[in-house]
């Protein structure tokens, strides 16, 4: 059944890839920065999410989860339900399509919160995994909110587009990421690496601290930014160092290998534009920062390096 699973996820993301491709050539917003913002969002629905899931599910915590088995299955359904809601204008009919992907990341979420109660997933490694299950739902609410076109405490348009994005990205990929990576590296039940212990905390503490810059606080923000950062390139070392010389697979290893040095690059440019917004000194924009940090991080660090664990778990 678990196999099962994994390839009706699998197959989802390689469907979901060619309609994300077909969709780059539409047009559906007017703002540049915008409109390559969606489509940011959209990869990580079609692509992201279900390769996510399909890399960290594993034996009977899926397999006898009703509300797993139910996420996968409907996860595609979802995921089309947004692609047409982005097709419209902001407002009520979009905003309903979009319930669809909140009732799949509401599935997931609560997924991740009966993983804890699982004794074979109360690893800290795990426990990661399912930090990220449950953030996902967050950015499917924030998700709705900007179909709906809702400006919630008077954010912009921008502002709510960018949570849904971090909680997808930040929220669910660097978590799933970072527990793949202690898993693979993981003794036995009871001990940890340290650094995995540090990239953990890092990941699960800096993502609301960011979504709270993002929304409130710009101080916030670039503690959450610093504190992510560490994270990432700790993992980095974790991963380069340790995961990628135990594999075989030249693909798999050049994947990770691309998706570990990638927050060098993205996470250098957070640091920059949060430290900017604090400084009130223009260092890089948003349009910037969608165009670099957004592409490096969904396509080197998050699209590359599931696309690496998918890979292993398929052999």
């Amino acid at each position: 059944m678990n196999e099962r699973i994994q390839t009706w996820l699998r197959v989802s993301a390689i469907g979901g890839a060619v309609l994300w491709e077909i969709g780059f050539f539409i047009q559906n917003s007017t703002i540049p920065e915008t409109e390559l913002i969606n489509k940011i969002l959209l990869l990580g629905v079609l692509v992201i999410v279900p390769l996510g899931l399909a890399a960290a599910s594993r034996g009977r915590a899926e397999q006898n989860s009703l509300s797993f088995r139910a996420a996968a299955y409907a996860q595609p359904f979802g995921a089309l339900a947004v692609v047409v809601s982005f097709l419209l204008q902001q407002g009520t009919v979009a905003a309903v399509l979009a319930l669809a992907w909140l009732a799949v990341t509401g599935l997931i979420a609560m997924h991740g919160l009966l993983r804890l109660f699982d004794r074979e997933r109360r690893t800290f490694p795990e426990v990661v995994i399912s930090a990220g299950f449950v953030f996902l739902s967050v950015g499917g609410g924030w998700l709705v909110m900007s179909r709906l076109g809702a400006q919630p405490l008077g954010f912009g348009d921008t502002i709510v587009l960018l949570t849904a994005v971090h909680f997808h990205f930040a929220g669910f990929a660097a978590p799933v990421l970072t527990g793949l990576a202690g898993r693979s590296l993981a003794v036995d039940s009871l001990r940890v690496s340290p650094l995995v212990l540090i990239v953990g905390c890092c990941v699960i503490a800096g993502t609301p601290l960011v979504a709270v810059g993002i929304t409130l606080s710009p101080s916030v923000g670039l503690g959450g930014t610093l504190v992510i950062s560490i994270g990432l390139l700790l993992l980095a070392v974790i991963v380069i160092g340790r995961v990628v010389p135990k594999l075989q697979q030249r693909s798999v290893q050049l994947l990770l290998i691309i998706s570990s040095v990638s927050p060098f690059v993205s996470m250098t440019l957070a640091a920059a534009y949060a430290y900017s917004i604090v400084a009130k000194k223009l260092i890089i924009d948003i349009p910037q920062m969608a165009l670099v940090h957004g592409m490096v991080n969904a396509f080197g660090f998050a699209l590359c390096g599931l696309l690496a664990w998918s890979i292993l778990r398929s052999d």
